[in-house]
């Protein structure tokens, strides 16, 4: 049987980036190991995208940032490949996302937008829920 790869995407840069590898580490707890193949993805305060192949216990004290196994990466918009580029230059395929980012470009729709550009699933709401759900204004306008 094969098992679905799952890409845990977390950190990022937002005032809620600690909270981010809090809910990351309890996601990558929960998630069978038997039943899918994780890839971490952190990504730092400063906006640097880390493929993390380290010990997940280091993502929630923000000691993963550290790692000398940290190669970059980015998320490929070709929807025709759907998966990670790394700069060794190898590319990962993955099944789903599943975006552990909280506040500014995780919940906003921002990282909804890439991959649906991107044609990858991905766990949570769209691009307009989630951009709407941000930004109260809108959201009070729309339940009025």
């Amino acid at each position: 049987m094969n098992k679905m790869r799952v890409a845990v995407v977390f950190g990022g840069v937002s005032s809620e980036h600690e909270i981010s590898r809090l809910s990351a580490s309890s996601v990558i707890r929960n998630l069978s190991a038997e039943k899918y193949d994780l890839l971490l993805i952190g990504i730092t305060k400063k906006g640097e995208w880390y493929l993390f192949n380290g010990d997940p216990e280091k993502i929630p004290d923000g000691s993963w940032e550290c790692d000398p196994s940290n190669r970059s990466c980015m998320i490929s918009p070709d929807s025709s490949r759907r998966g990670v580029i790394v700069s060794d230059g190898s590319f990962v395929p993955v099944d789903v996302i599943f975006p552990v980012l909280h506040g500014k470009n995780g919940e906003d729709g921002t990282i909804q937008g890439l991959l649906e550009l991107a044609r990858i699933p991905y766990v949570g709401c769209g691009v307009l829920a989630s951009s709407v759900c941000m930004d109260k204004a809108v959201t009070n306008l729309l339940l009025d």
